[in-house]
């Protein structure tokens, strides 16, 4: 199966196992149970130190895989799970990001609504309000306000869905402006001024406008980049790509609720090149996963991240058919 490593499967431990049953169930078209164990936090996970990127998803794996990167543990936050109940019925899904996440989020739902229709709740309604060239510093601007928010809003009675009925979001998370001033790529964690820290502080402004904007949301699943590897930009590269998803670790770690809104991770995208391996998912990607910019997603790109972004969703009961 192209992207996925059968080895690898019965040895993922929490979120991860639930998410590789999931997507293995999804991508096989069979029916089967999976679930997040919960993940202590009590101790770092074992195995070395490691500055190169590692999958976060795998580091409880044991003393043969790493367990932690530049200090940081290799082990998803668990925040436990958000009560999510319909409004008159309905189950409102809004997907926010960039480009990436709007093409992804427009697979998911051409996929929820054939291969994937039997499987979910008829309460759950997905709207895709995700914009190219508008990363996460813009919906944290008020200058963008009426061209993000207010358009989002106001497309959603076309969709079916009055704005009370939005109940959960999907935000892939991202930095758009990743390179200095004089496009110069920025110094990696710790440094202060990394990419990491920037996208750290912006992920709190953006937690503080979902209630201003969509006050009948419970739940906020996060996602960050795919890999970036294949990029020919030296600003969308790796570790950048690799090191969001730590940023948004750390800060889920702090921030589990923020105005009444549960905050935890999506699926978690980030996965290396299949000649290096594999995340916890089972997933790697591929040259031909990426478009010629090796940034933005091909459609069996868009096609890998939709199944993750459903097999993580599935977990969760107010989800699942």
């Amino acid at each position: 199966m192209n992207g996925m490593n059968e080895r690898f499967g019965p040895r993922v431990m929490g979120r991860a196992s639930g998410g590789f049953i999931g997507l293995m169930c999804i991508l096989a078209a069979s029916a089967c149970d999976s679930g997040t164990a919960p993940i202590g936090d009590s101790a770092l996970p074992p195995g070395t130190d490691v500055g190169v990127p590692f999958p976060i998803d795998r580091g409880d794996e044991g003393g043969q895989t790493p367990g932690t990167y530049k200090g940081l543990p290799l082990r998803l936050v668990e925040n436990g799970g958000p009560s999510v109940t319909p409004v008159d019925g309905v189950i409102g899904v809004v997907c926010i990001g960039m480009s990436n996440s709007s093409q992804e989020c427009q697979t998911y739902q051409s996929r929820l609504a054939s291969d994937w229709a039997d499987e979910v709740s008829g309460a759950v309604r997905v709207v895709n309000c995700a914009r190219g060239g508008h990363a996460i510093e813009k919906w944290i601007d008020p200058a963008f306000d009426a061209d993000l928010w207010e358009s989002c809003i106001t497309r959603l009675p076309r969709e079916g869905i009055r704005p009370e009925q939005v109940r959960v979001l999907y935000h892939k998370a991202a930095n758009q402006f990743t390179t200095a001033p004089d496009g110069s790529v920025l110094p990696s964690y710790p440094d202060p001024g990394s990419d990491f820290h920037a996208f750290h502080d912006h992920l709190s402004d953006f937690a503080a406008r979902v209630p201003e904007w969509f006050p009948s949301a419970v739940a906020v699943y996060t996602s960050s980049r795919i890999y970036g590897g294949f990029a020919g930009n030296p600003g969308r590269s790796e570790p950048l790509s690799y090191e969001e998803g730590l940023a948004l670790n750390t800060w889920l770690g702090e921030h589990g609720t923020e105005g009444g809104v549960w905050h935890g991770w999506g699926p978690y995208l980030w996965a290396p090149a299949c000649t290096e391996g594999f995340n916890g998912s089972g997933v790697c990607y591929e040259r031909a996963d990426f478009v010629e910019d090796g940034v933005h997603p091909s459609q069996a790109g868009r096609e890998k991240v939709a199944a993750l972004i459903h097999a993580r969703l599935l977990e969760e009961e107010w989800y699942a058919r």
